[in-house]
């Protein structure tokens, strides 16, 4: 039972971390996505190809799918930045069942809806990492180095601007400022946090399939930052905490895996609807909100 509590909390720390990277689009710059499901795929399948197929390290492996994650995010910015609000959320969930399919598709690379199996494990000083309790501790430490970035980026001079860009974007770019250029580099940011976090998945599971990184992860994603509470970063951790501990409470229950699935979907619309009614600014009280 401890080895499993301790497994949860790493998908905590992944996911976690994903949420936080997401809540820098979201709440800090205001820009609503459906794509990071996408993007937390392609750092999971970058560095699974990579240690597959070349016999990249964890560390080599996670440096390429945060370079990967950034790429696509400045590709999937420079066109979609062209549009804002809803059709900004149409133009990501578009990249999102593109990247999708490629992940589904691409059977010679991606190894197809079959996925990628023996993924190997991190190293460390010539150990592998092993134990649910030895990821725990390296994956919290990469987390908060990856997490303590953004938050010295959102309270820096970078932040404040993208603060600014979200309350009204003309106000800034009639001061001079470059806010698409600014709008880039917190996509780039964004998508290459996202790729590490997916790295860090693919050698913990050691196994990707296109399923994990479908639209429902988008959704989930960003249920966590709504639910956390946006621009908080902290908030989106809590949220993380909440959309992974309740799910997996279930398994508890005396039910079949074909009645556990569509039950926990129902729970997510559920504590959506609560949180809407309740507490709409998410558990820390972030902007905005479920609104």
């Amino acid at each position: 039972m401890t080895t499993y509590i301790v497994g949860v909390l790493v998908v905590v720390i992944i996911f976690g971390l994903l949420a936080v990277s997401l809540d820098l689009l979201i709440g800090y710059t205001g820009l609503f996505t459906i794509v990071h499901g996408a993007l937390f795929g392609m750092g999971a399948y970058t560095s699974a190809i990579l240690a597959k197929s070349l016999g990249f390290g964890f560390w080599s492996g996670s440096l390429a799918a945060m370079a990967a994650g950034g790429l696509i995010s400045l590709l999937i910015a420079i066109p979609s930045l062209r549009v804002s609000g809803h059709y900004l959320v149409l133009a990501s969930f578009g990249v999102q069942e593109v990247l999708h399919a490629l992940y589904l598709n691409l059977d010679g690379v991606t190894g197809g809806p079959a996925g990628m199996r023996g993924i190997p494990r991190p190293r460390m000083f010539g150990a592998e990492i092993a134990s649910n309790t030895s990821y725990l501790m390296l994956y919290s430490v990469l987390s908060a180095m990856v997490i303590l970035f953004i938050l010295v980026l959102v309270r820096s001079p970078f932040g404040l601007l993208l603060k600014a860009i979200r309350e009204d974007e003309l106000v800034p770019q009639a001061l001079g400022k470059p806010v698409v250029a600014l709008k880039i580099k917190a996509f780039m940011v964004s998508g290459a946090a996202a790729g590490f976090a997916g790295a860090m998945y693919a050698h913990y599971i050691t196994f990707v399939s296109p399923e994990t990184f479908d639209v429902h992860a988008s959704i989930l994603i960003l249920s966590m930052v709504l639910i956390g509470g946006m621009g908080t970063l902290w908030g989106p951790f809590l949220g993380a905490v909440v959309l992974v501990v309740l799910p997996e409470a279930l398994r508890f229950l005396p039910l079949d895996s074909a009645t556990l699935g569509p039950l926990r979907q129902v729970v997510y619309g559920m504590v959506l609807m609560v949180f809407c009614f309740v507490r709409p600014r998410g558990l820390a009280g972030g902007r905005g909100g479920i609104e």
